[in-house]
């Protein structure tokens, strides 16, 4: 995904954790593209992030980020 995405273009993910297991992995995930104008939408969540460095923004990623990972770790469990 990351090679073929462009300025301009808008990933829809259905769910947080379908694009990644950690929250590391989730954050690297979402800034790289948003940093070249790739807009992220969960549907899911209902968030969209933009590549703007807001706070609510970061928080944000970080909490849902936080539950997913701690989702799966429950599913491995």
């Amino acid at each position: 995904m990351l090679a073929f995405v462009h300025e301009g273009d808008t990933v829809i993910v259905h769910r947080m954790d379908r694009l990644t297991r950690n929250l590391n992995d989730l954050r690297r995930l979402v800034q790289l593209p948003t940093k070249r104008g790739v807009r992220i939408e969960y549907v899911k969540e209902s968030l969209i992030f933009t590549g703007e460095d807001l706070p609510m923004e970061n928080l944000l990623l970080s909490v849902m980020g936080v539950f997913a990972e701690f989702e799966r770790a429950l599913i491995r469990e």
